[in-house]
């Protein structure tokens, strides 16, 4: 009679174990960086996949999409999203991916630009991609850095932060907290860039060779502001 009981104790073991490793993940727990990539009605689609890719191709980080509600939101005029969290509830934010595209709908909500402003100061790191350098820039997260963004928004971001350093010739720039990438593409590099910084060059490669990209950072052009950010 007794042995029929290990089964059932068994069971619940496995359970309770389960349980606690799930939730551990979702809170970002066992040294994982939670990263939440920003999306909105017109969001680029390379700018949010990319780093998407790259980030939740390596160990480490858990990565998901965030929006101000969880109603879906158009990508490249051909497909939509389904935020997997909202502003109004959502893990622990560690690194805060700002991708580019339709930026007005977002410079033109007030609420998402507060929370942009809001989590950009509370998270440990803040990447933009492309023209969502113009987003952070809003926000007041640029103010007396030095930046990047696509070829096609130089102009107008040097308007919008008179106190930003903005390069036209880099494909990415590290601030130490902030960073910002040229157009597109430019995010793929500026991420596993990241990724090297965090937790090792050999890290970032074998994410590269895993998504089959031609990564060589020796040949990138690009400036580390703060000392110590690492290259």
């Amino acid at each position: 009679m007794k042995r029929a009981w290990i089964p059932l104790v068994l069971s619940i073991l496995i359970g309770v174990a389960f349980f606690s490793v799930r939730s551990t993940s979702q809170q970002g727990g066992g040294g994982e960086r939670n990263v939440a990539i920003l999306v909105y009605e017109g969001v680029e689609p390379l700018d949010f996949a990319g780093p998407g890719e790259v980030f939740a191709s390596t160990r480490g980080f858990r990565t998901f999409s965030i929006a101000a509600n969880d109603q879906p939101v158009e990508s490249g005029n051909f497909f939509r999203i389904v935020p997997e969290h909202t502003f109004a509830s959502h893990p622990r934010i560690d690194i805060l991916v700002v991708p580019g595209g339709d930026a007005g709908n977002v410079l033109y909500s007030r609420e998402t630009m507060a929370w942009v402003r809001k989590t950009g100061r509370e998270a440990d790191l803040v990447l933009s991609v492309c023209n969502g350098a113009t987003i952070i820039a809003s926000a007041g997260l640029l103010d007396g850095l030095e930046a990047t963004t696509h070829q096609g928004t130089i102009s107008s971001l040097r308007e919008m932060a008179p106190r930003t350093v903005v390069h036209s010739d880099l494909r990415f720039v590290d601030n130490g907290k902030v960073i910002t990438s040229a157009g597109v593409s430019a995010g793929i590099d500026a991420s596993l860039y990241l990724v090297s910084r965090l937790l090792g060059e050999e890290r970032a490669r074998r994410t590269a060779r895993y998504m089959e990209y031609d990564w060589r950072p020796e040949k990138l052009k690009f400036k580390v502001v703060k000392p110590g950010g690492g290259s």
